[in-house]
């Protein structure tokens, strides 16, 4: 358990996600509330987890409740030059986006030399997800989404940050 490189994670996530939103979808995500948690559970309308492991084990939740997807997913499929009123899409484009953040957040930590590989992701939309804090340390990152252009609000991101307490052998 290493308290600094808790730390580098959750600094990382910090950067990459804004700058994700801002390069693909031209939204600001400012973070809003960070910190530890003890949340033994979640759900949420639309929630993605990419698991990764390596030198550091863990998982990346992003959820969003149902306003916030409604406001971002034309977004997103737009950047992604895809159809989003076809229901049957909207699943796999919220997880391929969570999939790309995950990408990039695991790229700027392989950059600090350490080995990490990530998992596909998986849709927990309306599911309830058990959290075991006895395996895992948690942090929350709460960021408010917003377009400065059009001075709209788009709802908060939820971001749930699991490391491994304790390397499975």
């Amino acid at each position: 358990m290493d308290p600094l490189l808790d730390e580098k994670f959750i600094l990382t996530v910090s950067q990459v996600l804004p700058e994700h939103f801002q390069k693909t979808l031209q939204v600001q995500a400012e973070r809003e509330a960070y910190g530890p948690s003890k949340n033994e559970g979640f759900c949420y309308e639309n929630a993605t987890c990419v698991e990764f492991v390596g030198d550091l084990s863990g998982k990346v939740y992003l959820g969003l409740d149902g306003y916030t997807k409604l406001k971002l997913l034309p977004r997103i499929a737009k950047s992604f030059q895809i159809d989003s009123t076809s229901r049957a899409h909207s699943s796999s484009i919220m997880m391929e986006f969570a999939n790309q953040i995950s990408g990039k957040l695991i790229s700027e930590m392989r950059l600090g030399r350490f080995e990490i590989d990530i998992l596909p992701p998986e849709n927990l939309n309306h599911k309830l997800v058990p959290i075991s804090l006895e395996r895992y340390r948690q942090y929350i990152l709460i960021f408010f989404l917003k377009d400065r252009r059009e001075e709209e609000y788009l709802g908060r991101l939820y971001t749930i940050l699991l490391l491994e307490k304790y390397p499975q052998k």
